[in-house]
C-alpha cells in the first residue's frame, strides 16, 4: 500500500506533462500559425481606411452606429462566401450556424479610419475551429506565405 501511495505523485507528475506536451503539439501542429493571423490582421487593420475590409473580408453581417459617431462592422464565418471567397451579407446565418461561429468587430471612427479589431470564437479554440477565424481575415494579412 505504502509503494503504490508512492507511485501516485510521479503518475500526476507524467499526466501533466503529457497533457502539457499535447497542447504543446495543437498549438505547433495546427493552432499556432492560424492564431498569429488573427492576431496580425487585429493588428495590421487599426489605423487603416475602412475600405479594406471590402477588398479583404467582405459584407459585413451586421453594421451599426456607435456612441462616438463611428460606426461597429461585424464579420462572422458563418457567413456565405462569393466566387471570390469573399462574405456575402446575404443570406444572414440561421442562429445555430451563428452559434458556433467565429465573429470579428470592427470599430470605425467618424473619418473612415479602423481603431479596434476583436474576434469572438463561439465555437472555442480546439479541433481546427481556429481555423474559421484565421479565414475570415486571412487575405487582410500581408504575411500570407503561412499556408
Amino acid at each position: 500500500m505504502a509503494q503504490t501511495m508512492e507511485r501516485a505523485p510521479r503518475f500526476r507528475a507524467l499526466a501533466r506533462a503529457l497533457a502539457l506536451a499535447s497542447v504543446t503539439v495543437f498549438l505547433v501542429g495546427c493552432g499556432a500559425p492560424h492564431l498569429h493571423t488573427v492576431r496580425e490582421a487585429k493588428a495590421e487593420l487599426v489605423g487603416q481606411d475602412v475600405d479594406v475590409l471590402e477588398q479583404c473580408i467582405g459584407e459585413p453581417l451586421l453594421a451599426d452606429w456607435t456612441q462616438g459617431g463611428g460606426v461597429r462592422y461585424a464579420y462572422s464565418s458563418a457567413q456565405m462566401r462569393d466566387d471570390g471567397g469573399l462574405l456575402l451579407s446575404e443570406p444572414v446565418p440561421d442562429d445555430d450556424a451563428r452559434a458556433r461561429a467565429c465573429v470579428f468587430t470592427v470599430h470605425v471612427d467618424g473619418d473612415g479610419r479602423i481603431t479596434a479589431v476583436r474576434s469572438k470564437n463561439h465555437a472555442g479554440w480546439g479541433f481546427g475551429s481556429i481555423k474559421a477565424c484565421s479565414r475570415l481575415v486571412r487575405d487582410c494579412v500581408e504575411d500570407d506565405d503561412l499556408y
